[in-house]
C-alpha cells in the first residue's frame, strides 16, 4: 500500500496540472481572449477556403483533375472521405497544425522559469509531474479545440445536406484521432525545448532552428553517403504524405512512428528537467 500511494498522487498531480492548463485557457480572461481569436480564425477558414475547395470538390470535372494530381502524388484516397468539407478539413489540418502547434505549445515550462515559479512548484510537486503533466494538458487542449473545429465543418455539411451520414460522423472521429497522434510528437518537441530555454519565443526559435540545422546535416551527409537518406523517413511528419494516401481507418497503420518519436522527446525531456536549474 504504501508503494502504491506515491503513484497514486503522481496521477493526481498529473490530474491537476493539466487540469491548471485547462483552466487557464477556458476561465481566464486570457484564456476567453484566445479563444476568441480561435473562433474568428476558424470561422475564416470554414467560410471560405474550406467552403469554397469543398464546393469546387463537388464538381465531377474537378475530381478528376484533383484525382489525377494527387494520384501522381501517390495519395490516391484523398478523396474518398464521405464529404468534401471533410476532405477539405483534412488537407488543411494536417499541413498547417503541426506548424501551428510549435507556436501554440511553445511556453510549457519556460516561463515559470524566466519568473522564478517552478521553485515554488516545486514545493507541492515533482518535476516529472510538472513536465508530463503540461504536456498532457497541452494535448488534451489541443484535442478540444480539435474537436470543436471539426464539429463545426461537420454543422457546415449539415447545412449544406440538411442530414449527416453515420460514415460522416465515424471519419469525423477519425480525423480526430489522426491530428491528435500527428501533433503529438510537435507538442513533446516544444516540451522538450520549453525545458531548455525561459522564454517562448526562444523555445520557438530552438525548435525551428534545430530542426532545420538536424535536417540541414542529414541532407549534408546523404549527399556523401546515400544509404543516409533512410534517416529522413524518421524525422517528424515524415509518415504525413502516407497519412494523405490514405482514407478511414486505414490511417492509423502509420501511428507507430510519431508514437515513438513522441516517446523520445519526453524522455530526452525529462531528462532536461531533471538536470536543469530551477
Amino acid at each position: 500500500m504504501a508503494a502504491i500511494a506515491p503513484g497514486l498522487g503522481q496521477v493526481r498531480n498529473l490530474w491537476l496540472i493539466s487540469r491548471f492548463e485547462l483552466n487557464r485557457l477556458f476561465a481566464s480572461p486570457r484564456g476567453w481572449f484566445a479563444l476568441s481569436a480561435f473562433v474568428i480564425i476558424w470561422y475564416c477558414l470554414l467560410r471560405y477556403p474550406i467552403f469554397a475547395a469543398s464546393a469546387q470538390i463537388q464538381d465531377p470535372e474537378v475530381q478528376r483533375i484533383l484525382g489525377g494530381m494527387f494520384g501522381m502524388a501517390g495519395m490516391y484516397n484523398i478523396l474518398n472521405w464521405p464529404l468534401p468539407e471533410l476532405t477539405a478539413y483534412w488537407v488543411m489540418c494536417v499541413v498547417l497544425l503541426p506548424i501551428c502547434t510549435l507556436f501554440f505549445a511553445a511556453d510549457q515550462t519556460s516561463s515559470d522559469r524566466s519568473r522564478g515559479t517552478l521553485r515554488f512548484l516545486m514545493l507541492r510537486t515533482s518535476r516529472d509531474s510538472l513536465f508530463f503533466g503540461r504536456f498532457l494538458g497541452q494535448m488534451l487542449i489541443q484535442t478540444i479545440l480539435m474537436s470543436l473545429s471539426i464539429l463545426a465543418t461537420l454543422a457546415m455539411a449539415w447545412w449544406r445536406l440538411g442530414t449527416l451520414s453515420a460514415g460522416a460522423i465515424e471519419a469525423a472521429l477519425i480525423m480526430v484521432i489522426n491530428l491528435m497522434i500527428i501533433i503529438a510528437p510537435y507538442t513533446a518537441l516544444m516540451a522538450m525545448c520549453s525545458a531548455l530555454v525561459k522564454s517562448s519565443r526562444m523555445a520557438i526559435s530552438l525548435a525551428v532552428v534545430g530542426s532545420g540545422v538536424v535536417l540541414g546535416l542529414v541532407g549534408w551527409a546523404a549527399w556523401y553517403l546515400p544509404a543516409l537518406r533512410e534517416l529522413m523517413a524518421y524525422v517528424p511528419g515524415a509518415q504525413i504524405p502516407q497519412v494523405l494516401s490514405q482514407a478511414g481507418w486505414s490511417t492509423l497503420q502509420y501511428s507507430g512512428l510519431p508514437l515513438a518519436q513522441t516517446a523520445v522527446f519526453l524522455l530526452i525531456g525529462r531528462q532536461i528537467m531533471q538536470g536543469k536549474s530551477l
